[in-house]
């Protein structure tokens, strides 16, 4: 299952970042057994500077 959260403040613009959280559960568990992130995203930047969001977002995540 995928849901979104906020995350840590954007490092542009210190919005909270919106959190693409992919999320596995086990039959005998209530809760997830293994989160991982599969996107962050800044709806501010994404569209007003989105080539310096993707080079920062990289440069502190590792990711775009």
């Amino acid at each position: 299952m995928t849901i979104t959260r906020y995350g840590k403040p954007c490092p542009l613009c210190r919005t909270p970042l919106l959190v693409d959280v992919y999320q596995v559960h086990s039959a005998q568990s209530d809760f997830p057994t293994t989160e991982r992130v599969t996107g962050r995203r800044c709806p501010g930047c994404q569209a007003a500077r989105p080539e310096q969001r993707t080079e920062v977002m990289r440069a502190v995540y590792g990711d775009a």
